[in-house]
């Protein structure tokens, strides 16, 4: 069978593509020394920032141009280099800041990309078959990569917060379970817009051993604590139980599972929020961030992205009721409803 002429377009094409891994690599050099920290005291030549961040000035260079052509950070005559929008997401502890995704991204979780074909042949995990170990065991093995790992989810948080607070409404519900809360930003900002609401964050001992000095000190009468696995029992008489980014990262059989755990926890006519990416069922051959992440699961977890119709699977046979979907703004999350 004669085989299909390339294109040069094709190939020039393929070759940018590969570009974005050269960029990311730059990206996380800029992370690394704190690039975005510096430039947010003002321009700066070159040589100062080479001089600040301990580095070689030609070598530094060659990474601020790279990253400038791309439209993160700006640079000027002189080889001055400028903070602007997208540079600014690099900065360390503001609200939003991609800088910790992307370090968990770009140290343990890189070399997992290069392993998709093991997936692929073996159904298997490749940050298994790197690390030796799955990945929640290697945060607790690892707690200062877990910490970060903790921080970058917080980060990425900040993209989709704003769209779930405008799109529903948290005031009717008097009690509410995070479910996987993790450092409890969700429940604080949940709280914070439902003044005669309460809250509960659900996790694991390590987990919320961290996150109680960080309840903040006018919601501590309203915000509680709680310890368990979410595969064995969650707090019972919840109004309202909430989600976010947990769902994906499990195979259909364990989401089964957890959302019978919730059912179980759960009194009639409570509801449950799970907050994640949909894929829309009507997406053939169209870009979807969902597609992406998905990449993500099958690289590093049993979980994978799904389209509603696999969240109504799923929620069905754990003998919840699906009551509807809601768009929040951005593809990375949507709300699924659902009701006992």
């Amino acid at each position: 069978m004669e085989k299909r002429q390339i294109k040069p377009e094709s190939t020039f094409k393929m070759f940018e593509i590969l570009g974005g891994l050269w960029i990311t690599g730059c990206v996380k050099t800029a992370a690394e020394l704190n690039i975005a920290d510096s430039l947010a005291e003002g321009p700066k030549a070159i040589s100062l920032l080479a001089k600040q961040t301990q580095s070689d000035e030609i070598q530094l260079y060659r990474i601020m141009r790279a990253l400038s052509s791309v439209g993160i950070f700006e640079e000027s005559e002189h080889k001055t280099f400028a903070l602007n929008d997208l540079g600014a997401a690099l900065q360390t502890n503001v609200p939003g800041t991609a800088k910790d995704f992307v370090l968990t991204i770009m140290k343990e979780h890189f070399p997992v990309y290069g392993d998709l074909t093991y997936a692929v042949q073996t159904g298997k995990i490749p940050f298994e078959h790197i690390h030796g170990i799955e990945l929640w065991s290697y945060y607790k093995k690892h707690p200062e990569a877990g910490e970060n790992f903790g921080r970058g989810m917080t980060g990425m948080s900040g993209m989709e917060l704003n769209g779930i607070m405008k799109n529903y409404d948290f005031t009717p519900y008097k009690r509410i379970v995070d479910v996987g809360g993790g450092n409890g930003v969700m429940i604080y900002t949940i709280l914070n817009a439902a003044p005669d609401s309460s809250g509960i964050i659900f996790d694991e001992s390590n987990v919320i051993e961290k996150t109680i000095p960080l309840i903040p000190e006018h919601l501590k009468e309203r915000c509680s604590v709680a310890i368990g696995s979410f595969f064995e029992k969650v707090p019972a008489g919840a109004d309202l139980y909430t989600m976010k980014w947990i769902i994906h990262d499990w195979s259909d059989e364990e989401c089964i599972q957890i959302l019978k755990v919730c059912y179980e926890a759960m009194p009639k006519g409570a509801k449950l929020l799970i907050i994640d990416a949909v894929i829309p069922d009507d997406s053939l051959n169209k870009p979807h961030i969902a597609k992406l992440l998905d990449i993500v699961m099958m690289a590093c977890l049993t979980g994978k992205e799904r389209s509603l119709n696999e969240f109504k699977a799923l929620i069905e046979k754990a003998g919840l009721r699906f009551n509807r979907l809601i768009n929040i703004g951005t593809e990375a999350k949507s709300i699924v409803e659902c009701e006992k």
